[in-house]
């Protein structure tokens, strides 16, 4: 089954918007071309007090091996100074509508 790696970032309000954009323009467009990847999405808390984003791999392996490329090491270097809370997961099922 799949790999999927989520990272939550509490922001404030002001900045929540900013933070959504630099992650869309900065790591989003880079991991696209791994192999491996799968999808990623970003969200944004109702409240703007959180960024979340949810990456999807073919593989832990495949994950792995981009976080060791220079492309991921960049984006760890840049998300470490916002602190987020990273958690990882074996996809286990999907449901997808109509």
């Amino acid at each position: 089954m799949a790999f999927a790696v989520m990272n939550v970032v509490g922001t404030t309000p002001d900045q929540a918007a900013v933070l959504a954009a630099e992650v869309e323009r900065g790591s989003f467009q880079e991991i696209a071309g791994h192999a491996g990847f799968r999808s990623a999405r970003l969200y944004r808390a109702e409240d703007d007090t959180q960024v979340v984003t949810i990456t999807e791999w073919e593989s832990r392996d495949h994950f792995l091996a981009y976080r060791q490329s220079e492309a991921g090491r960049r984006a760890v270097a840049t998300a470490v100074t916002a602190h987020p809370k990273i958690s990882f997961y074996e996809v286990v099922g999907i449901v997808r509508g109509a």
